[in-house]
């Protein structure tokens, strides 16, 4: 029982901490839009992606072929846009099942393709990175690891958009028993701020 209570926990401390970087993110994207006078969505289509600036997102969704078979994933990430189509920063990957927590941490560069098809609010991103993961199902281990993905962003407002993302994280986890993972596909829905 006390392992379950301890998967409760780490679970609701992952999904407030990462809806905590996205919110003091949101408020300072917010800050700045207000100081600028940004009321009309069109002339910032996008969400404001610019050089210089940074944003934060966190998602959820599924994570297959780990260890321990499909698992709940919760995903946090920052991106520093180097210009306005490429970004770099982090992204943290958390996998829970009911016997295994997986945690990968990647530094992510992602390529921005605007889409003028929907008035220039919706943008294509390829990403991908470079990192590593670790789980404790059966023999712990931990890997490298390499998340390549697409995933698209809808601008609701000027600072805050709806995202989805495809990730195939390849690694060599070996945990005993078979139970090793080597391509571990992943899709998430989520915000970004």
């Amino acid at each position: 029982m006390k392992m379950k209570q301890k998967r409760y926990v780490q679970v609701v401390g992952a999904v407030c901490l990462s809806f905590v970087v996205a919110g003091v993110a949101g408020a300072q994207v917010q800050q700045g839009a207000a100081q600028r006078g940004a009321a009309d969505m069109s002339s910032y289509p996008s969400s404001e992606l610019f050089a210089g600036k940074w944003t934060a997102g966190s998602s959820v969704g599924m994570l297959g072929a780990t260890p321990d078979g499909n698992a709940f994933a919760v995903n946090g990430n920052a991106d520093y846009f180097v210009t306005e189509r490429v970004s770099m920063g982090p992204l943290l990957q958390l996998g829970l099942t009911g016997d295994m927590t997986q945690i990968g941490l990647s530094g992510q560069g992602k390529y921005w393709i605007t889409s003028p098809a929907i008035g220039g609010r919706g943008q294509l991103y390829l990403q991908s990175g470079v990192g590593f993961v670790h789980t404790d199902f059966r023999q712990d281990d931990t890997s490298w690891l390499v998340p390549l993905g697409v995933g698209f962003d809808y601008a609701i407002t000027p600072a805050v958009s709806l995202t989805s993302a495809f990730l195939l994280n390849f690694t060599d986890l070996h945990t005993g028993n078979g139970t090793d993972a080597d391509v571990m596909p992943g899709f998430a829905f989520g915000v970004r701020f």
